[in-house]
């Protein structure tokens, strides 16, 4: 058997074996592991192995054997593995037998696992045994020692695994069965372990870790005597030993206890005279971390003494005085690795201060904001520019930010007095240091915030006549017009320079100077510090900042001359340039180019020529040309281009897109605050939809052009009004003409075209336009809507969005007054099929948004035809000279009527505890209640035939009809959530 053992082993871990063969070896493995048989011949294999050479595979799968066998052992064979397994350890031994770690650790894990089956009952001199093996100091007997008890405390001990209550109150029973047993003589043991320094660095490292692992469980006076605590404090000047040293100290010390008791202990360990002991001449970052991390937990454990008893406050005190100068020595260290270690205990105790003002002293807190605010400037080894780098730098800050926020709320006149102190110091005292430079603009920006809010607890009335707030507007001033900043050419000062006057541009308002200090920022902005930075990340920042500045403040100016000089600076950058996209190595799409940002510039240079004065009205029009003129160009080229090279059409058609978004965001620049066009105005943005629908025409098939020429047709509507409509017609022709128009598009196309309905709902010639097109509209969505494709997940996704877009615009025809649409002489022969549609989409609950939807506009179909078929909406002044729709009445009563019983109870899915159907009951409700509105007895009566016929008792029915017309929608709401939910859970 053995042989077999090892010759499927081999074959199992060969990388050779043929795979039939290798099959069979697993399945004679695993059938081993099951059996008797095979699980003593894993433990002769074992025994053999501490005499002669025994190979590691097979060795490792004979310990994996008896590991999972352990458990369905009697106490009788339990006792014999225990036998043979310290047989087989003191052959180890004897016979100098050093396998790899990996088998160390398994051979540890395994007798840790019989100790749980043994020591109780079986066995209870388990740990005695040990004990007699590692008598002589034999290093191997030592080693394999710890690594036993390490996994003792895996098993019973680790209160990081999670267990079931059985697990655990075993574990109970051990622990208290080792503590009544052999506690003392475990911690005797490793006492002497750690007192013969000649001992392995790794016997001395196991040694350390069992007592950080045990002394939660065991007995703490133990380990706290001088002698072994000096044991362990000399390991603090060993580089093998110090950092898994303080790791056993931050055990020890985080022990639960009573407060007087802890503070009993952290005065007796006595560590920051410790600490402060070490010999720290050698460079050894590992260590750092390790000795912060400890100083840090001293901190947070005198906290939770002080939390749990106030009342030590003066000793606690004592032990801070020590403990203060280690924290902010780790606090300024150079490397952040270090310093975070103590921002626990840092934030910990900032949050008692509040609490507890006697822990906030001014001298503590000056010190500490000083640290604070230097740890927050950028290291003279960074450049700033490193992403990766910046963004675990910005984290730290972002902490760091809280504790001087923290102070601020403590110690207000402390902050209010260093801040602008360091502001100024930073900023403004011609210090050619990007870094310092850039500390302050975060502090002046921080001092804002603060102020924003009221860290300094000011009533909220007197804030902005405050000290502090007029000291931040004379360093706001002050920086708009230093020439320091601009001089400075570093990124991250040119980014922050314009994200704080951004930020801050409601103060400008209020400056008697306003008109300078705007015209100064703009000057700033069209300069190389921003708008043609050579650095593309300000480049493109100061773009889309640029655009917000404009857009807030609205700098209306008589000076033409200087809105011409800034068109002059911004043209060049106007000029657009198309590249296709690429994919990365993943295949995610990357858009090429800055064409994005660079619509910001467009949007930014409409609304400044928006904003010149009417009587420079000359000048309004030539900036206009002098934008539009390039794009037009250049849609001609595109076109030109488009007939002569069919091989660069992508390209092509991606530039005229670019073009034609630039000409529509230009547009929506230029219209702002609803004012009033000049029909010269007017005339050049006819003029440019006259060249998007040229454009258009010529490129219909494409897609990217059909979006761009409706966006921008959608930002000349503010501007044109009622002029478009001449444009529209052809403008919806192309649209719905393409012969590869996509279900997203028509989804977006009926979005735009709900916002035709809003906006030219009195417009008469608007309203033929939508009469005409209604019909062919309609077609096409149910064209679409018709097409296959139905197992694709995208697609059927892609539909049901149609399905909301073509609800919500026939909402919107309702809601604008304008339901005659539906049934004029051009469309009623469609109205049947979209109401028809309308209870389709109703009963399909694949999509509980588009059913509701649905629901909601049978609501209004009855609403505007559900009384004698004519057009109830007095405000839709063509609704009265339509004739009434036959035969809508009678077909709009059966069909509610059905759907309105038949959805809740014959649909298995619709649950009124969901809450997507518990809406849709609702609205089923307001259906029912608006048709009983519009017909009174006629519906009741209608209602009370079909329920009767449908089997619902006679007192059912009464009752149902009863609560129909004698509640209100709210309450007939509730009554028929109740009504449909009793009904169904008696089925």
């Amino acid at each position: 058997m053995e042989q077999q053992i090892q010759s499927a082993v081999d074959i199992a871990l060969s990388g050779t074996a043929d795979p039939n063969l290798k099959n069979q070896a697993f399945q004679f493995i695993e059938q081993i592991k099951s059996t008797q048989e095979g699980y003593n011949s894993c433990v002769e294999i074992l025994l053999k192995s501490s005499s002669q050479s025994v190979n590691e595979g097979l060795k490792f799968f004979a310990y994996q054997v008896i590991d999972e066998y352990i458990e369905n052992l009697s106490d009788d064979q339990l006792f014999s593995l225990n036998s043979k397994l310290f047989e087989l350890l003191a052959g180890y031994i004897t016979n100098d037998i050093s396998d790899p770690i990996y088998l160390k650790n398994k051979l540890a894990q395994i007798f840790a696992k019989l100790f749980r089956y043994v020591y109780l009952t079986v066995y209870p001199n388990f740990i005695k045994d040990l004990h007699t093996i590692i008598s002589s100091n034999n290093q191997y007997a030592l080693d394999y020692y710890t690594r036993i008890i390490i996994a003792i405390h895996y098993e019973v001990g680790d209160k990081f695994v999670n267990r079931n209550d059985n697990l655990l109150e075993r574990n109970t029973l051990l622990k208290d069965a080792i503590r009544a047993n052999d506690m003392n003589s475990l911690v005797a043991v490793w006492s002497n372990i750690l007192t013969q320094i000649s001992n392995s660095p790794e016997i001395l490292n196991n040694t350390l870790t069992i007592v950080g692992q045990y002394i939660s469980w065991m007995e703490i006076g133990l380990f706290v005597s001088n002698d072994f605590i000096n044991s362990i404090f000399q390991f603090l000047n060993r580089k093998d030993q110090r950092n898994i040293t303080c790791s056993t100290l931050i055990e020890i010390i985080s022990k639960k206890m009573k407060p007087n008791n802890k503070l009993e202990l952290l005065s007796l360990l006595n560590l920051t005279s410790v600490i402060n002991s070490i010999d720290a001449s050698e460079d050894d970052l590992d260590f750092d971390v390790s000795i912060s991390k400890l100083v840090n937990q001293v901190g947070i454990e005198l906290l939770i003494v002080l939390e749990n008893d106030p009342t030590l406050i003066i000793p606690v005190q004592e032990q801070f005085v020590k403990l203060w100068p280690l924290v902010l020595n780790f606090l300024s260290h150079e490397y952040d690795d270090v310093s975070q270690e103590v921002f626990s205990f840092i934030q910990q105790y900032l949050l008692l201060g509040k609490k507890l003002n006697a822990l906030v002293s001014v001298n503590l807190m000056s010190t500490l904001l000083n640290k604070v605010i230097l740890k927050m400037k950028y290291d003279d080894s960074s450049d700033g520019i490193d992403d990766e780098e910046d963004e675990q730098f910005l984290e730290i800050r972002a902490k760091l930010k809280t504790f001087q926020d923290t102070i601020a709320v403590l110690k207000s006149d402390l902050y209010l007095e260093a801040i602008p102190v360091v502001i100024n110091e930073s900023v403004f005292k011609n210090v050619n240091d990007w870094r310092r430079i850039e500390l302050g603009l975060f502090e002046l920006n921080n001092f804002s915030e603060s102020l924003r809010n009221n860290l300094i607890n000011l009533p909220k009335n007197e804030i902005n006549n405050s000290k502090p707030y007029m000291i931040f507007q004379e360093f706001l001033i002050k920086l708009i017009n230093s020439n320091i900043i601009i001089e400075i050419n570093h990124p991250k000062v040119q980014i922050e320079f314009f994200e704080i006057i951004v930020k801050h541009y409601t103060f400008l308002t209020s400056q008697s100077n306003q008109q300078e200090l705007v015209i100064r920022i703009l000057e700033i902005f069209t300069s190389p510090f921003g708008l043609t930075n050579e650095n593309e990340k300000v480049r493109l920042r100061s773009w889309y900042l640029f655009f917000r500045f404009v857009k807030l403040t609205k700098p209306t100016s008589n000076d033409v001359s200087f809105v011409e000089l800034i068109i002059g600076k911004l043209r060049p950058l106007l000029s657009i340039k198309a590249e296709l996209p690429t994919t990365d190595e993943d295949d995610d799409v990357i858009d090429n180019g800055n064409f994005n940002n660079q619509l910001y510039l467009f949007e930014s240079v409409g609304l400044l020529i928006s904003l010149i004065q009417n009587n420079h009205l000359s000048q309004k029009l030539r900036f206009i040309d002098l934008i539009f003129e390039p794009l037009f160009n250049d849609l001609e080229q595109c076109i030109r281009s488009s007939d002569q090279d069919k091989t660069t059409q992508p390209l092509i058609a991606l530039q005229a897109h670019h073009s034609l978004m630039a000409i529509g965001t230009f547009a929506r620049g230029y219209d702002h605050d609803q004012i009033k066009y000049s029909p010269e105005v007017i005339a050049k943005i006819n003029n440019a939809a006259q060249v998007v629908l040229i454009t258009l025409e010529n490129f219909s098939k494409h897609e990217i052009i059909r979006d761009s020429s409706r966006f921008a047709f959608a930002r000349f509507i503010p501007i044109l009004k009622s002029q478009i409509n001449v444009h529209l017609t052809k403008l919806v022709s192309l649209f719905l003409a393409a012969n590869n128009l996509k279900i997203s598009e028509l989804s977006d196309f009926l979005s735009f075209l709900g916002q035709i309905v809003h906006n030219y709902k009195n417009d008469e010639s608007m309203y033929q336009l939508l009469n005409n097109l209604l019909t062919p509209l309609v077609n096409k969505i149910y064209e679409i809507l018709a097409t296959t494709g139905s197992d694709d997940q995208h697609i059927i996704s892609d539909k049901y969005q149609l399905k909301r877009a073509f609800l919500n615009f026939l909402s919107s025809i309702v809601i604008n007054n304008s339901s005659s649409l539906l049934v004029t002489e051009t469309n009623k022969q469609k109205f049947p099929e979209i109401v028809t549609g309308l209870f389709e989409y109703a009963y399909d609950l694949n999509e509980t948004t588009v059913s509701k939807l649905a629901i909601t506009q049978l609501i209004n179909i009855v609403n505007i035809f559900g009384d004698k078929g004519k057009i109830s909406d007095k405000e839709d002044k063509y609704g009265q000279s339509l004739p009434a729709i036959d035969g809508i009445e009678e077909f709009l009563m059966s069909k509610v009527t059905q759907l309105s019983f038949e959805l809740p109870f014959q649909k298995q899915e619709f649950d009124l505890k969901d809450a997507q159907y518990r809406l849709m009951g609702q609205e089923i409700a307001l259906l029912l209640k608006t048709f009983q509105q519009r017909k009174n007895d006629e519906f009741t009566n209608y209602l009370s035939n079909y329920l009767t016929n449908m089997g619902l008792s006679q007192d059912l029915t009464n009752d149902f009809c009863t609560n129909l017309v004698s509640s209100d929608i709210k309450q007939f709401k509730k009554y028929f959530i109740t009504f449909v939910t009793k009904l169904k859970g008696n089925k």
